[in-house]
């Protein structure tokens, strides 16, 4: 099951960050329909009229009820920045059952 995403979801969807995400999610253990992304224009203080291709991604951890907003957008790395707060515990334990260094994708003995 994929991780269910909100808003504005067509810049996740070309960019294949959805994807990295969902990757992030398998190798580290936990369980995509435990996550949500909300995705949303930046908020800044300047109401320019112009074109702005940086946005925020809002992830929500329901077993946790962790939600943390990142920026996203042209140099932004917003999927390693929440792999690192996976990787710290900000959402908790994997609930897949992974032993620490071991890979989803290498099933363990």
């Amino acid at each position: 099951m994929s991780v269910m995403c909100m808003g504005r979801t067509r810049v996740l969807e070309q960019l294949g960050e959805k994807q990295d995400f969902e990757a992030e999610l398998s190798r580290r253990g936990f369980r995509h329909e435990d996550f949500s992304l909300h995705v949303l224009p930046e908020r800044t203080s300047a109401g320019g009229a112009g074109w702005d291709p940086r946005y925020e991604v809002s992830v929500s951890h329901a077993p946790t009820r962790t939600v943390r907003v990142y920026k996203a957008g042209p140099r932004e790395d917003w999927v390693g920045r929440f792999a690192k707060d996976l990787v710290r515990g900000l959402y908790g334990e994997p609930s897949l059952g992974l032993r620490p260094g071991i890979s989803a994708a290498r099933p363990f003995a």
